[in-house]
């Protein structure tokens, strides 16, 4: 009778196997003390606006003396420290655990800003709850983005932000609804967490974003930090203005980069009032529920006399047109150039809003097109008016004050 040979003899140390075996439950402790020892720990959330007000926290707390670092997520992920940008090379398989990685690199640091790159209900708690730890967590705004993932309405929405909200946390809310802002205050009751809602003054009630700018005061306010002057959250707000780019065929607009209804349809009050404008809208295979937003919202601006015809390109565009009473012009995105199709919409004689999704190369040639024709515009323009000079233009500016060179040089530190 034949017996199997054994197998050789376990050569790896007891202590590397305890080690190997505890790494589970251990893995997060250092991280964990890393986030103990900041003073300050942000994170911001919300639909719209997460990367830009990342970055200007950390610009206004690195202003004002904080070691600061902030990560900022999306498509071109960037850690940002010592002022400068630092790129985050990720692989196939993006997790939250590269929120430990990074601010491993960077800590110990006096201020923690992370975007919230959540996009479930259980990651973005996650985000929360484990690698951020936030003393103050900022909720731009609630808007009909990843209904898939995160709710089908701005209430699921506003709810699955609020519960992944620690318990203890203060929440700065840009939403500007005030339905949502009771429920987001029911919500956020029920988790022990506390709320202050930002306040926009009416006059830039319509300009996309304002409340991103507004919010970072009551960001400020919550860690007794003094608000950022009037002149600056003015020059903030020009970075959010908008306006048509004239063409030689006409004016257009591309709104593709907010891709939800409601951000959409800010940009579109701040161009026009009672003009009939020609939505192009460029739909996402993987981004059924977007798609299904935007069919009602083109149905509501044409019950409301905003648009006549609408004008679409990507996946199941046929199927779009078909679901719809709204006239609709269907464009293959795939065997039509991008300017020839520019070229079409604007010969109809409506200013040209392009709205949806992005992320395809057809909609990449779209912007670059729009660029270039605005810049040949633009550069004509100069040539004329500097054809039409007589003299050189003199620039009389009167000379500071000591003050006002300070605040020049620093205008986001606090007064003196």
């Amino acid at each position: 009778m034949s017996y199997p040979t054994p197998n050789p003899p376990v050569t790896e140390s007891l202590t590397r196997i305890a080690k190997r075996l505890t790494t589970s439950f251990t893995r997060g402790d250092a991280h964990r003390q890393r986030l103990s020892e900041i003073d300050v720990r942000i994170v911001v959330s919300g639909t719209r606006g997460k990367s830009g007000t990342t970055e200007r926290l950390y610009d206004v707390l690195r202003s004002r003396g904080y070691d600061a670092y902030a990560k900022i997520t999306g498509n071109h992920p960037l850690s940002l420290y010592g002022g400068r940008e630092h790129e985050i090379n990720r692989g196939e398989r993006v997790t939250l655990y590269e929120n430990v990685r990074e601010l491993r690199k960077y800590t110990p640091v006096d201020a923690l800003i992370l975007e919230n790159q959540g996009i479930t209900d259980y990651t973005t708690r996650m985000m929360n709850e484990t690698f951020g730890k936030p003393d103050v967590l900022v909720v731009t705004n609630v808007r009909q983005d990843h209904r898939d993932t995160l709710g089908g309405s701005r209430a699921d929405i506003a709810r699955a932000f609020a519960r992944a909200t620690p318990e203890g946390t203060h929440v700065v809310s840009g939403e500007q609804d005030p339905r949502l802002q009771a429920y987001l205050e029911r919500e956020l009751e029920t988790v022990g967490a506390t709320i202050s809602h930002v306040d926009v003054p009416d006059e830039h009630a319509d300009v996309p974003g304002a409340e991103t700018v507004y919010g970072i005061n009551e960001v400020l306010e919550a860690i007794d930090e003094p608000p950022l002057p009037e002149r600056v959250l003015d020059d903030m707000l020009e970075e959010f203005r908008v306006d048509w780019h004239s063409l030689p065929g006409g004016r257009v607009y591309n709104a593709a980069d907010v891709n939800d209804v409601e951000s959409t349809e800010l940009v579109r009050r701040s161009l026009v009032d009672d003009e009939v404008v020609q939505p192009f809208v460029y739909l996402r295979r993987d981004r059924r529920a977007r798609t299904a937003s935007f069919r009602d919202y083109l149905e509501s601006l044409a019950d409301d006399g905003a648009i006549e015809q609408a004008r679409v390109a990507g996946a199941h565009a046929d199927l779009f047109a078909k679901k719809t009473d709204l006239p609709v012009v269907v464009h293959d995105g795939d065997a039509e150039e991008a300017g020839d199709v520019l070229d079409d919409a604007l010969a109809d004689g409506w200013p040209v809003l392009v709205m949806g999704n992005t992320v395809a190369e057809f909609m990449r040639d779209l912007d670059d097109e729009i660029r270039r024709r605005t810049e040949a515009v633009d550069g004509h323009q100069r040539t004329d008016d500097s054809e039409q000079c007589d003299s050189p233009r003199l620039s009389v500016r009167s000379e500071d004050s000591a003050a006002d060179r300070n605040a020049h040089e620093n205008p986001i530190a606090p007064n003196q």
